[in-house]
């Protein structure tokens, strides 16, 4: 069970470094429909994180640090998504007549 449990710890870190990547190319090219997107696989990934150091809290294995840095790094960029859309939306509120 732990080996099962450290291989889905190892993807969870893998996703999220991935979803922070695709986050920072949305942000730069500001384009709203890729960062909603993306901020709805951050919400899936995020409740992935949860159940998995739930996992690890209880005793089913692997270490709980690289779901730690990866919840962080999810929340981290979910924040950074929300002000982009919300700057590209006044951006655009203010163009509008």
């Amino acid at each position: 069970m732990p080996i099962q449990n450290d291989h889905e710890i190892q993807q969870l870190h893998e996703i999220s470094e991935e979803l922070e990547q695709a986050a920072r190319q949305a942000i730069n090219d500001a384009d709203p429909e890729a960062m909603k997107k993306i901020q709805k696989q951050l919400r899936g990934v995020q409740d992935q994180i949860q159940e998995a150091r739930g996992k690890a809290i209880n005793g089913s294995g692997g270490s709980g640090e690289p779901l730690f840095d990866a919840q962080m790094r999810v929340e981290e960029t979910q924040h950074q998504m929300e002000r982009a859309i919300n700057n590209i939306s006044a951006q655009q509120d203010d163009v509008q007549p």
